[in-house]
């Protein structure tokens, strides 16, 4: 095994963490809940404010029984993504954010965020080469946020 095989732990300070959650909960999520027509979002449960498996399994569940009522059968082909934050590619994260109604300033702090981080890991007193993140979010970012650290009042 390799450094470069492992997942990088982001050690991320208290403050940071604050103040993403504070411009995730006042900018981001209002402008998610109206976004514009050229962005939809009705078949995205992940990274939303009302996003969650829960809605996407009841979502499923309910197109499957609308399905059956009118067919003797339904065929359904699930897909599980491995390493799911490993895909997010941030010009497309960036591009879709300057589609949605937030000030600039904003928009300017979301594409700094996702602009310039690389990581190296260290396993066993050897370290990996330093590698730029151009298609991953950290785990545990609010911009990322599970569904027990959703902001009151999104449901």
């Amino acid at each position: 095994m390799q450094p470069s095989d492992f997942r990088p732990i982001s050690i991320t300070s208290v403050f940071s963490r604050s103040l993403e959650r504070y411009i995730v909960k006042s900018y981001i999520y209002p402008a998610l809940l109206e976004p514009p027509s050229e962005l939809c979002f009705t078949d995205q449960f992940a990274f939303r404010p009302s996003g969650s498996t829960a809605a996407a399994i009841i979502t499923l569940l309910h197109t499957v029984l609308t399905m059956l009522s009118a067919n003797d059968y339904v065929r359904v082909i699930a897909l599980d993504f491995s390493k799911a934050f490993d895909t997010i590619r941030h010009a497309t994260v960036i591009e879709k954010m300057a589609n949605l109604q937030m000030p600039d300033h904003i928009y300017n702090w979301m594409k700094d965020f996702f602009d310039g981080h690389s990581h190296c890991t260290k396993y066993d007193g050897c370290t990996s080469l330093q590698a730029n993140m151009q298609a991953s979010v950290i785990q545990g970012s609010a911009i990322v946020r599970s569904d027990s650290s959703r902001p009151s009042g999104y449901t």
